[in-house]
Order: C-alpha cells, then structure tokens, then sequence
C-alpha cells in the first residue's frame, strides 16, 4: 500500500486490459467510480447496473458493492474518508465537464503523487466539484442499460442499436456478453455449483471453449480466474 492510500482523497486510475472480476465487500470509505473509456457492471445486491464512458456511481461508506471492469476500461476510482462530508446515499451521476477533466487529469497523471504539490491540489479540486451533484436511483437508467442490466449474459439487440451499443460500451454486444457470461459462471462456481453443468446451462459446447474463453477475455487459465462475489 502506497502512502497516498491514507490520504483524505485518494484516486486510483485503472487501466484493465482484461476482464476483472470484483468481489463483493463493505468500504470504511465512501468510493466514486467513474468510467473515461469502455464500461463495466456495478453489483449490488441481485441487481447489475451498467455504468459505461462518461458515467459515474457514487457509494457511500459500508455499501456492500462489486464492481466488475471489462476488458479495454479506464476508471477512475476516488476514495473519501468518512470525515470528509460526502453523500448519504448510493447512486448515479452525470460528471460535469470539470469534475470529468479533473479526473481525466488524475487518470493520466505521471508526475509525484504528493498531498501537498499539484496531485494533491487535484484531489482536492475533484472533491469539490462532487458535492454539488445530484445523485439519481440506479434503476433510473436509459432504456439500453436497462436492458443489459435485466440479463447481462443474455441481452439480445436489434441491428438498430448496434452502433450505439459499441459507442456506449465501448465494444461489440457479443464480446460484452461473453465476458459478462464469464463473471457468473465464476460467481456461481464460487458458490460451490458444478463447473460441468453450469458451461452447459451457459452456452459453452465444451471445457475447451471455456477454458479458450477464460484465456481471452481474463488473460489466465481457468482455473485461475478467480472468483465474484
């Protein structure tokens, strides 16, 4: 753990070349994700909510949440500690132009990340610039993420909405459900249920095609994919 981790504001860029599963846990701090490029699926409870470029996800400390990036996403993830003022509740929002480009800044930053220079002023800017959204209810979504998010392995589009799928997700439908087939076959094979009946009840033909999967989209045999929680 780096030093910054203890910082009030502490922002994390990840850059995933593969699917990265998450798993389900409580943060002592409040957490903002925000996506700069592909998307990803935010877990709470039973439910999967999409959060695609240009969107971000507000989760107020003891959220029992996962997040789960695709493979090609850049995010943004800010930690509060809790004596910081900071939202109440969980929800979506709209970043602002600015608090867009402040985290855009911190996502590429190469220079020190020291709490009094420049990195620091950063974090700080940011955090100003949360507190005045609004937050809005995970289920009020637009009518495409609904639909990815009522069956993400299994969501079917019409040629119409292609286009637009790529340019929100950041990929084609059919690399998104793949990937997102592979999140709950590890979630349910966490859980203790059959590999063998799970591939099936899933659409893998065979072990080999799981295991081809597993290597493209986790970049690690599948017995090494880890685990959602």
């Amino acid at each position: 753990m780096t030093k910054d981790a203890h910082y009030s504001i502490h922002h994390q860029s990840l850059h995933l070349t593969h699917l990265q599963p998450g798993k389900r846990q409580r943060h002592f701090k409040g957490v903002l994700l925000l996506v700069h490029r592909g998307s990803g699926l935010l877990q709470l409870g039973r439910h999967h909510y999409p959060l695609t470029a240009g969107e971000a996800a507000f989760l107020p400390a003891d959220t029992l949440f996962a997040w789960h990036g695709f493979a090609g996403t850049v995010l943004s993830r800010v930690t509060l500690s809790p004596r910081l003022p900071q939202p109440g509740q969980a929800g979506r929002l709209s970043p602002s132009v600015l608090l867009a480009a402040i985290a855009g800044r911190l996502a590429d930053w190469q220079g020190p990340r020291e709490w009094q220079g420049a990195h620091g002023r950063l974090c700080r800017a940011l955090y100003d610039e949360l507190l005045p959204h609004d937050l809005l209810p995970f289920d009020a979504q637009p009518p495409l993420h609904q639909l990815v998010g009522a069956s993400p392995a299994a969501f079917s589009l019409p040629p119409a909405l292609q286009a637009d799928f790529r340019q929100r997700f950041g990929c084609d439908a059919d690399s998104w459900r793949r990937q997102a087939t592979l999140l709950l076959v590890l979630r349910d094979l966490a859980r203790g249920e059959g590999l063998d009946r799970l591939l099936r009840d899933h659409g893998f033909s065979s072990m080999p095609q799981f295991e081809q999967d597993c290597r493209h989209w986790l970049g690690t045999p599948c017995h090494q994919g880890g685990k959602t929680g």
